[in-house]
């Protein structure tokens, strides 16, 4: 009984945050918010390097502030279709979403993975931050090679 009550306390709120998540996306779905900001960024940018960077830095941003899960089933009904218009496959995005977020969760002020390991070694966070940046440098030279080189995140596809 124990472990079951134990499992509850651990997934319930993972339910409720993935029913909020995905009735916020039906209702940005029926907006058609993501054709909207497609149809932004596509007249403002030209370049699909510069739509890559974009996207990169935004998603690295939210990956600080707010939680994989949610951040996933947000935004990629609004991110899926730009990507797509420019010829970014569907599974070379959702590779270069993950690491974005992975990097947000551990990148100094916000990263949240940081307090997690503070509040488990008794290390202070900013001991831990500094520790941590030349790993994220380590971790954004990766994610540049996946989001410029499709081949890195595809090979298992084709």
């Amino acid at each position: 009984m124990g472990v079951f009550l134990e499992s509850l306390k651990t997934y319930a709120p993972i339910l409720f945050i993935l029913a909020a998540s995905m009735a916020f996306s039906r209702v940005l779905t029926l907006m058609q918010v993501s054709q909207v900001i497609s149809g932004w960024i596509l007249s403002t940018f030209s370049s699909k390097f510069v739509i890559l960077i974009a996207v990169n830095i935004f998603l690295l941003l939210v990956g600080m502030v707010m939680d994989t899960t949610p951040a996933i089933l947000i935004l990629t009904p609004i991110l899926l279709p730009l990507m797509t218009d420019i010829g970014v496959n569907p599974v070379h995005f959702g590779v270069i979403m993950v690491v974005n977020l992975a990097i947000g969760f551990v990148t100094p002020p916000i990263g949240v993975n940081l307090f997690v390991a503070s509040s488990l070694s008794k290390i202070p966070v900013m001991t831990i931050s500094k520790k941590a940046l030349p790993m994220i440098g380590f971790f954004i030279a990766a994610l540049l090679i996946i989001t410029y080189v499709p081949a890195v995140s595809l090979i298992l596809v084709s």
